[in-house]
């Protein structure tokens, strides 16, 4: 097929702009709990949004085999169906469950007043579990492993939440 016939066959295409999304900015497309994390190739949520609108109906189960970081469960949860998702990546995962776990703005106000607190009391001579992960030294100073192991032991005993 020449180039002329694909031009031809292309212009034949009605192009439906709606579905551009061209005009997103990052403020866009961050509410909710899209913003959380910067996740490599994913959807902007009114597109998945759009979708899940247009081919289901509530309660309706949808399934993302390539879950990412959750754009879809979101938006699902939002429009008020079911869902699903599905990562080979651990960090992906944590992130979903980051945002699609409801949390109560009460809650967490008063555990953020019970960690802030918590850290005030932090010394160089209390004994804490340092992180052991490949390349951790390569991020992180002596000190600095030592004050986020400190503020991980505070957030792991909070309570109720």
């Amino acid at each position: 097929m020449s180039k002329d016939e694909i031009k031809k066959l292309l212009s034949k295409i009605k192009i439906d702009y709606s579905w551009s999304f061209a005009d997103k900015t990052r403020k866009d497309t961050a509410y909710i709990t899209h913003g959380y994390h910067r996740y490599p190739a994913k959807f902007i949520p009114q597109i998945v949004s759009r979708l899940v609108e247009k081919y289901t109906t509530k309660n309706d189960l949808v399934v993302d085999p390539f879950g990412g970081c959750g754009t879809t469960l979101v938006e699902s949860k939002v429009l008020g169906r079911k869902s699903i998702g599905v990562d080979i990546n651990p960090v992906a995962v944590l992130i979903t469950k980051a945002k699609i776990t409801p949390i109560s703005p009460i809650k967490l106000e008063k555990a953020f007043i019970e960690l802030k607190n918590k850290l005030n009391f932090y010394s160089e001579h209390i004994k804490v579990q340092l992180p052991i992960h490949d390349r951790i030294d390569y991020w992180f100073k002596p000190e600095e492993k030592r004050k986020l192991a400190f503020i991980f032991k505070k957030i792991s005993e909070l309570n109720n939440f």
